[in-house]
């Protein structure tokens, strides 16, 4: 069988207001609570098999195996079992039942493909390869659109993803191309081993002709270094790497910044955040401007949109967001989430706070 080549980097038109007021939490007694914009619900009586939060929705395993999600203040049911995977991001709902991709509109269940290999789900839309098609598709917005078709074989599992963009190989032509805007862009032609990440609005290759590291932002092709770099990571707007010195840079916005002389020990980035390690200092760089945070790396952190959490040495939680760190709670922290901005603490003795725009919440627990 032929092997069909696809590297897939999402396109994502904006829309405005994300939402960021739901959480969950269980009891004591492993009961199931959603918290929304304030109001704590319990949802199920016995332990669910598992969550995850979205922007819109809450979708959840319950403890009989069936797939349900809780909307607009009301829970119903999807499927009853058979649900490989499901997916909850800002704006969409979809799961998988063996090769049948479904998506959720309204809170009724619509099949994007019976016979889907491969696929990506990202916060406005989906990116799949449909087999009985051979066609390689998105679906946005209750519409869906062939990008490429013809393609015959199955594709690798190979891919990778941002919010707004389709960077993939052609598998008849090996050009790579970026889907950005409604419109297909062949970046190179006929390559091979090309190395491709997306981030929001922008994409990282380095090119295989001539070894350059090179970005597609906002439709416009920046050369950021004539040698390929040893690391790099993708963000929203923005990337990261490593260069063949040793010299740790970001691209921002169309400018290349020196971060560090020195190479990180580690670095992640998530949405808006890019969080590293140089010695012993734990740094954040955000909306152009890098932070120094604490001159210890804290033994526990996460990260989402424009928030980072951690607990100092005393477990101690900390805030850090939009440029300003922020002690938390005197409380002693049992485990913590963080859900784009709104974060869910379980303290001692086994209680559970929310944090939600600048306010603590208690969770419900009799």
């Amino acid at each position: 069988m032929k092997k069909l080549t696809i590297l897939i980097f999402l396109f994502a038109l904006i829309r405005p207001g994300y939402s960021q007021h739901l959480g969950a939490y269980t009891d004591y007694r492993d009961r199931f609570y959603i918290f929304d914009d304030g109001e704590n619900s319990k949802v199920e009586d016995l332990k669910v098999q598992s969550f995850k939060i979205g922007g819109e929705c809450v979708m959840y395993v319950n403890s009989q195996g069936n797939l349900k999600i809780y909307q607009d203040g009301k829970v119903s049911k999807l499927e009853s079992g058979g649900v490989s995977k499901y997916f909850a991001t800002d704006h969409i709902a979809a799961y998988l039942v063996f090769e049948k991709l479904k998506v959720v509109e309204h809170g009724k269940a619509i099949t994007l493909s019976t016979r889907c290999p491969v696929y990506r789900v990202e916060d406005s839309l989906i990116v799949f390869y449909d087999k009985n098609l051979e066609s390689l598709r998105v679906y946005y917005d209750g519409e869906i659109m062939d990008i490429e078709s013809g393609m015959i074989g199955m594709p690798v599992d190979n891919f990778s993803s941002g919010d707004n963009m389709v960077a993939y190989i052609s598998s008849r032509t090996k050009d790579f191309k970026i889907y950005y805007n409604g419109e297909n862009h062949t970046i190179l032609q006929y390559v091979e081993g090309l190395s491709f990440k997306a981030g929001k609005d922008i994409v990282a290759y380095k090119n295989s002709i001539d070894n350059t590291f090179n970005v597609y932002y906002r439709g416009i092709t920046f050369k950021l270094d004539d040698f390929s770099p040893k690391s790099y990571k993708v963000g929203d707007e923005f990337v990261a790497y490593v260069d063949q010195m040793g010299v740790f840079k970001v691209f921002y916005k169309g400018e290349v910044l020196e971060v560090s002389s020195f190479t990180p020990t580690t670095y992640i980035i998530e949405d808006n955040l890019l969080v590293f390690t140089e010695y012993n200092y734990f740094k954040v760089f955000t909306r152009g401007v890098i932070h120094e945070v604490e001159a210890y790396i804290p033994r526990n952190f996460k990260l989402d949109w424009n928030t980072m959490v951690y607990l100092d040495n005393s477990n101690r939680l900390w805030l850090f967001t939009m440029g300003e760190k922020k002690y938390l709670t005197n409380e002693l922290i049992n485990s913590f989430e963080v859900y784009r901005d709104l974060i869910v603490m379980n303290v001692k003795v086994d209680r559970n706070l929310i944090y939600y725009q600048d306010e603590f919440y208690e969770g419900i627990s009799y």
